[in-house]
């Protein structure tokens, strides 16, 4: 952060330092052009090589057309554009002058790639053990002398640098990765097949040498012939046979074993003579070859390539996680998508305004770069916090949004109570009401019918005999 204040006011070098892609590019650009003159024309003269001059003119209009035409859909305009006018180079300088002419162009390039990249990271200032620890600084030295060798050493040094393509491609790198990753399991496995290779090398030298006979085919020689030129001459002699033995010592049984044997389908015993059923040893010779094309070539072989097809599987399955990853949960507080449908704020607004990682980072340079007197409350929290590496203060697993959102639903699931109970109140008064005036017309019903009960109590006595009376006289009447 220090440095890139610094670097700010060097307006050159940070000039420079903001193009690093742009002449990476250019560089990776430079050196595919340059293997093409080099392939199609190598080895060269002076002249054009094998293309003649109206092939590289008919060259260089048909690119300068598609150069317009694709400057006109301003995508891929500038290639076209580079390989007519690398043609036109050739045409008029020659191959070794153009060569020598984009040689320099990609040194130059790279070169200031190299300052671009040491004033982006600063590693300078971080002391030679960190930059001869600095890996990716070492890769671009590297690059660099590999450009010089080529335009003062040979020219074939510059297919060495298309293995830049790795380190621009992710694809690519994880194939790499893929065999050193689990480096020590293959080599372990490598080891265990030239263990065996070793064994069966013993065997086939104890019991099968004679069955170790290589066919070969002899080298041919040029001799000059002033009367017919040059002519083609064998080095063997008439009737010598194109055979040899090729296990007469145990080191060329190994050498013959690991050769042939590991590169051949079926094993060693593709390369083998052909023995006779009726030999002695022909039990032993099938027995020979179908173990090596079992343990070797089946087991041992798709054992180390399992080992990479496997890390190579892990690898891609990392970056696809990791990918779905970044798309689907919020880098500051880590809520994934789901959490936001059928809310006020999607996720898209929420990884953009709410946590937008790049005002966190700000943030975290403004608390670095503030004076430490002038904080404030939560600066000053938060500078503890990073300080101490602690990552408390991010608000994990919840955001303002959602917040609000549930706020909202509670009150209005408190509203909906309310209104309910209301209501509910309402209901319970009337049925009072109607309970208490229940409650008095029955008790008017009931003194009603207490009044009518001693009317009729009153009406009775008055037109009929006293009980006392009546029996009195019937019992005088008995007697």
């Amino acid at each position: 952060m220090e440095w890139q204040k610094k670097l700010r006011s060097m307006p050159v070098l940070y000039w420079f330092s903001r193009r690093m892609t742009l002449w990476g590019t250019i560089s990776f650009n430079l050196a595919v052009f340059i293997n093409l003159i080099i392939a199609f024309f190598y080895p060269y003269d002076s002249g054009q090589g094998a293309i003649d001059d109206s092939m590289l003119l008919m060259l260089f209009w048909i690119l300068t057309g598609l150069s317009v035409l694709g400057l006109f859909s301003k995508q891929y305009g500038l290639q076209p554009l580079t390989l007519a006018l690398i043609l036109r180079s050739i045409y008029h300088l020659g191959i070794g002058n153009t060569l020598i002419l984009l040689g320099s162009l990609n040194l130059i390039n790279k070169v200031v790639f190299v300052v671009s990249f040491v004033g982006n990271n600063g590693t300078f200032i971080m002391g030679y053990k960190a930059m001869v620890m600095d890996v990716e600084f070492l890769y671009h030295l590297a690059y660099a002398l590999t450009s010089t060798l080529g335009l003062f050493v040979h020219e074939l040094f510059y297919s060495i640098l298309l293995f830049d393509l790795i380190y621009r491609e992710e694809t690519l790198f994880n194939v790499i990765k893929s065999v050193t990753r689990n480096g020590r399991s293959i080599l372990l496995t490598a080891l265990l097949a030239l263990i065996l290779v070793y064994l069966f090398s013993i065997l086939g030298f104890l019991f099968l040498k004679e069955d170790f006979i290589m066919e070969v085919d002899p080298l041919l020689q040029l001799s000059a012939d002033p009367q017919r030129g040059l002519t083609l001459h064998c080095s063997c002699f008439p009737g010598e046979p194109s055979t040899e033995r090729a296990c007469d010592t145990l080191l060329m049984c190994i050498v013959t074993v690991l050769n042939h044997g590991l590169r051949n389908g079926g094993g060693v015993g593709d390369v083998l003579r052909k023995p006779s059923k009726n030999e002695p040893l022909f039990p032993a010779r099938v027995v020979y070859d179908l173990l090596f094309y079992f343990i070797v070539i089946i087991i041992v072989l798709n054992l180390i390539f399992g080992v990479i097809i496997d890390t190579f599987a892990d690898l891609r399955s990392e970056k696809q996680k990791k990918e779905e990853i970044l798309k689907t949960t919020c880098f500051i507080c880590g809520l994934e998508r789901d959490k936001f449908d059928n809310k006020t704020v999607s996720f898209e607004e929420h990884i953009k305004l709410e946590h937008n990682i790049w005002n966190y980072l700000y943030f975290i340079v403004l608390v670095r770069e503030k004076n430490q007197t002038d904080y404030t409350g939560p600066e000053s929290y938060v500078a503890h916090m990073i300080k101490n590496n602690n990552l408390d203060w991010f608000p994990r697993m919840q955001a303002m949004s959602l917040v609000v959102t549930d706020g909202d639903g509670e009150q209005n699931e408190m509203r909906m109570l309310q209104d309910k109970l209301v209501s509910t109140m309402k209901v319970v008064t009337t049925l009072t009401g109607q309970l208490n005036e229940l409650k008095e017309q029955m008790t008017e019903q009931r003194k009603r019918k207490q009044r009518m009960g001693f009317v009729d109590v009153q009406a009775g006595g008055s037109g009929a005999v006293p009980p006392s009376a009546a029996g009195g006289n019937h019992q005088i009447y008995k007697s």
